[in-house]
């Protein structure tokens, strides 16, 4: 039972790994070298000097931007800006893999009964569909776009993805006495989210609803 567990441990840690390494192989590689079109040099020019873009304002992504500037990897100082993208968007991948991980454990697993019989003679194909998911994802037209330039929407999937897999992690032990560190966890994360992009508010009804639900 110890070695099942070790394996089914080793290969959820593979393809967890996987998911984020081989989108980061596949940004990186098609990462633009410098300034492109769209807001990006706005962005880059901001980040590197710490103006003030287009409302309403992207506070941290600049600060990261700054400091990713100072980073002596690319000559380029567009191409230093830009690498917070692919890194950003290959952790959104991962996190992708997780939660749908976590999704499919819970459409098979009804009762624990039926369990250890899942994580037997299933748990192999439920990471084998979380990845090939996840990967499929990553190589879409929008996220692939975004994934390769200085934009904020690499980021704000990102932190979008990690507070999604929080409540989950969250439902997992809702209302025990360690829960509440995912909810502050997550409070925390989307406050951070709100100096990239408000598009992470969306996730705030899937939130009440999980909490909703276990409530009643």
């Amino acid at each position: 039972k110890q070695k099942k567990q070790m394996k089914k441990k080793n290969s959820h840690l593979f393809f967890t790994l996987s998911s984020f390494f081989i989108p980061l192989i596949i940004y990186l590689k098609t990462m633009a070298p410098t300034t492109s079109f769209w807001d990006c040099g706005e962005f880059i020019a901001c980040s590197v000097t710490l103006g003030v873009p287009h409302p309403p304002g992207t506070p941290l992504f600049l600060l990261l931007g700054n400091v990713f500037s100072h980073i002596p990897i690319f000559s380029d100082i567009g191409a230093r800006v830009n690498l917070i993208s692919p890194i950003a968007s290959a952790f959104s991948v991962m996190f992708l893999y997780l939660i749908i991980v976590q999704l499919i454990e819970r459409i098979l697993l009804h009762n624990k009964d039926e369990k250890d019989l899942v994580e037997i003679n299933k748990i192999k194909l439920i990471e084998y569909s979380a990845f090939i998911a996840a990967i499929t994802f990553s190589l879409t037209d929008s996220q692939w776009f975004n994934a390769v330039e200085a934009e904020v929407y690499s980021l704000s999937t990102f932190f979008t993805s990690i507070v999604v897999w929080l409540i989950l992690k969250w439902d997992t032990v809702s209302f025990n006495k360690d829960s509440i560190k995912y909810i502050i966890l997550i409070s925390y994360m989307m406050g951070l989210a709100a100096g990239i992009h408000l598009l992470n508010l969306l996730a705030i009804p899937c939130i009440i609803f999980i909490i909703y639900y276990n409530k009643i």
